[in-house]
């Protein structure tokens, strides 16, 4: 028997409501998230939690992020990486509901690092509860001990997305330029 989330789907992500346009681009506001964390968890495209292979998901849509509400739903945090890729972030752990011996899956994207719970999960959470960054899956992001992380939290879905500081970059760059009217800069 599989776990369902009580307010999505076997992924854990939101039910499309009946009626909404099921169309790519078209946004009404019956098809807009209700919370920030389903907009972003939405966007993630994440595989279902027994998948057996990581199938890459889509980056966030940071051009669009202004028009996700803004709520509670999602936590943030920047935090150092120390050498064993262990990141300390007690209020994402607890908000998470994380406990030592729970069980996560990391999903490796282009641009981010997804770590979720899962049943059958590799990882497991240390007795001192914290995030953990395997370094096989550091690397090809480029993230080294003492880097920072920008750490995105979705509680009610288990899920933390680990970003690098240049993909924080990158995000805020591209926000800027697309919104460079809306600013009045030329």
């Amino acid at each position: 028997m599989e776990a369902r989330n009580p307010q999505g789907n076997q992924r854990g992500l939101p039910r499309q409501a009946a009626g909404s346009p099921a169309r790519k681009g078209v946004s009404s506001p019956a098809a807009r998230p209700r919370t920030t964390a389903q907009g972003v968890v939405t966007a993630l495209a994440l595989p279902p939690a027994r998948a057996e292979t990581a199938q890459p998901a889509s980056p966030l849509p940071p051009g669009g992020l202004h028009q996700l509400p803004r709520d509670a739903s999602m936590l943030y945090d920047i935090r150092r990486v120390d050498r064993s890729g262990r990141v300390a972030s007690g209020d994402i752990i607890d908000a998470l509901r994380w406990h030592p011996g729970s069980t996560l899956d990391v999903i490796v994207t282009p641009r981010t690092i997804v770590i979720r719970t899962a049943p059958g999960g590799r990882l497991r959470v240390p007795p001192r509860p914290c995030i953990i960054i395997p370094s096989h899956v550091r690397r090809p992001h480029g993230i080294s001990p003492g880097d920072h992380v920008l750490i995105a939290a979705a509680p009610e879905f288990g899920l933390v997305i680990v970003y690098p500081l240049s993909a924080l970059d990158e995000m805020i760059s591209r926000y800027h330029a697309a919104h460079r009217e809306d600013e009045g800069l030329q």
